[in-house]
């Protein structure tokens, strides 16, 4: 789709790339030298990079916000905010990774702490006590994943097509991803796990799909790396 011009790269962000995100109708892209160039919708500023940031090592987009995570830890976002979504909190000790849903934001902190802020209609920014030793963390459309330091996965929010009902035994787990109302995880073999909603195939893995190396999830499919190159995309 092409709508809002979401599709045509803008020169600035052509070369010297490192990192992508998508919003609903937006694009964004992370160059190299850390500075950010964002292209697409912008009903609600998400393409409105704020003037001056730089440093920038990773950026995470909503359904119409952007969050970016500075070298020293620090965090901008930007965009829509009728949920608060882009109204950054305290965060003392820095953050290590960001993730952004559709109306909310969260982002793991120092000693494996995670928080979260914006829409709570669903629980989703309502950070369980129980979750220690996070290392990543992801973000669906009304739920949210984390992975703990053993290697296992804790899920919160709406589940109402079993999105966070996280399946038994699940562990060895290194990467997480929400969709709409799915969740994957990738296991340290390369292995995939999917569970939530399948009402396109969403979380129906394609034969072959293995070992994966990265893996993202859109509102209803999903995408893979292979090992070996190749490409998946299902849903």
């Amino acid at each position: 789709a092409n709508d809002h011009g979401q599709t045509p790269v803008p020169f600035a962000a052509s070369y010297g790339v490192r990192q992508v995100a998508a919003g609903a109708l937006f694009s964004v892209a992370l160059r190299k030298e850390g500075s950010i160039v964002a292209w697409g919708n912008n009903d609600f500023g998400q393409c409105n990079v704020p003037a001056g940031l730089a440093n920038v090592s990773e950026i995470a987009a909503g359904s119409s916000h952007v969050v970016a995570r500075r070298l020293d830890g620090t965090v901008a976002a930007w965009g829509s905010n009728e949920q608060g979504q882009s109204i950054v909190p305290s965060l003392p000790g820095g953050v290590r990774q960001v993730a952004a849903g559709a109306l909310h934001t969260i982002v793991t902190r120092s000693h494996g702490q995670v928080a979260a802020w914006g829409d709570n209609s669903f629980g989703q920014r309502t950070v369980p006590s129980t979750l220690t030793a996070a290392t990543q963390v992801a973000a669906g459309e009304r739920h949210s994943l984390a992975i703990r330091s053993s290697g296992t996965v804790m899920a919160w929010g709406d589940n109402g097509l079993g999105q966070t009902s996280v399946p038994s035994g699940l562990s060895g787990v290194v990467q997480v991803a929400c969709g709409s109302r799915h969740s994957l995880a990738v296991k340290d073999d390369g292995t995939v796990v999917a569970w939530g909603s399948d009402a396109f195939g969403q979380s129906t893995l394609p034969a072959g799909l293995s070992p994966v190396t990265q893996m993202v999830l859109g509102f209803e499919r999903a995408a893979a790396i292979t090992r070996d190159g190749t490409f998946f995309g299902w849903g």
